[in-house]
């Protein structure tokens, strides 16, 4: 009789353990889920059709929102590739992971960039440590393994593109899938970014003509400018050939969008999809005008920070939930890790967004993006809907008042009263910055010439002088 009472409750927890996972979405005993990230290289929040864009352009991205938890305020941690997707692999602020830090004045030509700190931690490292498979596929030159994102990865297969020549989605989506036919079957870690949408605009013409068929000017596919002309002005664009630009930019993000319905469709098959977590995002946004700029890694309005984030937790659990706080993507690493169940005794700046207890409650908390790729260096913080940039050389403050004005357009500094806990709170986080910032930076990236000449036929580094990696560009 005893024996089949202790039967009876080892059943009856059984049977609770798995309804808290189905809830919960955490993962069950024993059982080991695999993890997916999926990077859709410069695509804004504002582009995105289950984010209110008025084009059709993201189909299955919306089916799959409805699969998981949407993120409506998303913040990336910098408006460029290489710090910001290092704050995704570390959850740490790009002062903390350095990755991307330029060494010289923004007056130099081909500035020197640093690669991430050695020490620091990756979400691939934990995975692997644990005895996941790793994998990643990336295209931007900015995630060369020089620059150290490689860390923990069995597979980090690295096709770097210029402003033409880059894999396409179509062969990303093929490797990855090869992967998975090949691998799928043990727990993995894997990371699938895809670089279009991104300068040079070179969508396929069915995918973007829904977009551009009225447009009667000289610009045609691909929309490749000279950036030099462009920032400085000397190119002009009218308003029709600004609309046109921004067709092309939406007919990638609709042959990107085909992708990922893919790749979402080869998991599922494998029966994959359904036992794993899910994430969908992007390392920046772009910025069209909308303040007086164009392409991103120049500013820290929304436009160049918010991305989509949309997290599906296995079985499916909050399918459809919409988070409307403001987030980072620095939270993304805590909040694998709390589900993984994994301690991290280090530091982390993001919080984690993991629904504790079935609730969907985000921890208050600052949001802070940095590290501008031109221009003087500003630094963003989010504090209880208002937003603050700070120009780190000038001192010049902007204020925001995001409840009332979401895009940004009046600057309420000095006639806006912030709330004291508000000025607490940015004035602690900066000081915390201002002391990472004067921590010794790691030696230059070294970057060979091929990859130097990829970023620059990007707009990226500019004229002759030395390159980012510190060596001479002329051999």
């Amino acid at each position: 009789m005893k024996k089949s009472r202790i039967t009876v409750i080892g059943i009856f927890l059984l049977i609770l353990a798995c309804l808290a996972a189905a809830i919960y979405g955490c993962p069950r005993g024993g059982e080991k889920p695999s993890v997916v990230m999926v990077i859709i290289d410069t695509l804004p929040a504002g582009h995105v059709g289950c984010y209110g864009y008025e084009r059709s352009t993201t189909p299955r991205l919306d089916d799959f929102a409805k699969d998981g938890v949407r993120f409506e305020r998303a913040i990336a941690s910098a408006p460029w590739t290489l710090p910001s997707i290092a704050g995704l692999f570390t959850g740490a602020y790009p002062s903390r992971h350095k990755a991307g830090t330029h060494l010289d004045p923004p007056t130099m030509a081909d500035r020197r960039m640093t690669p991430m700190r050695p020490d620091m931690v990756t979400l691939a490292e934990l995975f692997q440590e644990r005895g996941y498979k790793t994998v990643g596929f990336f295209q931007n030159p900015f995630v060369h393994p020089g620059f150290g994102l490689d860390k923990g990865f069995d597979l980090y297969d690295y096709q770097g593109g210029d402003e033409l020549n880059i894999r396409p989605a179509p062969l990303v989506t093929a490797a990855a899938n090869k992967w998975i036919d090949e691998n799928g079957g043990d727990p993995f870690f894997m990371v699938v970014h895809y670089f279009d949408p991104h300068l040079a605009y070179n969508p396929p013409l069915m995918t973007a003509l829904p977009y551009i068929n009225e447009y009667k000017g000289e610009l045609k596919i691909p929309f490749d400018p000279e950036m030099e002309d462009l920032r400085s002005g000397k190119t002009v664009l009218s308003p029709e050939d600004k609309e046109y630009v921004k067709g092309l930019f939406d007919g990638e993000i609709v042959a990107v969008d085909k992708e990922l319905g893919v790749f979402l469709k080869r998991l599922k098959e494998k029966g994959i999809y359904d036992k794993s977590l899910i994430i969908v995002t992007s390392d920046h946004g772009e910025e069209f005008w909308e303040h007086g700029g164009f392409e991103h890694g120049h500013s820290l309005h929304r436009e160049v920070l918010e991305v989509p984030l949309v997290i599906k937790y296995p079985g499916q659990s909050h399918a459809g939930a919409e988070v409307k706080e403001y987030v980072s993507l620095l939270d993304v690493f805590p909040t694998v890790a709390e589900f993984m169940g994994w301690t991290t005794p280090f530091t982390i700046d993001g919080v984690s967004l993991y629904p504790r207890g079935g609730a969907l409650k985000v921890p208050p908390h600052v949001i802070v993006s940095e590290n501008l790729h031109y221009g003087p260096q500003r630094q963003a913080f989010y504090a209880e809907n208002f937003k603050l940039i700070i120009n780190v050389e000038s001192g010049k403050i902007e204020v925001y008042d995001l409840s009332a004005d979401p895009g940004e357009t009046n600057n309420v500094f000095g006639a806006a009263k912030l709330p004291e806990a508000v000025k607490n709170q940015v004035k602690s986080i900066a000081a915390d910055l201002e002391a990472l910032l004067n921590e010794e930076a790691p030696a230059a990236a070294q970057l060979d010439k091929d990859t130097i000449e990829k970023l620059r036929s990007l707009g990226y580094i500019t004229g002759g002088g030395t390159s980012p990696s510190g060596g001479d560009t002329t051999e």
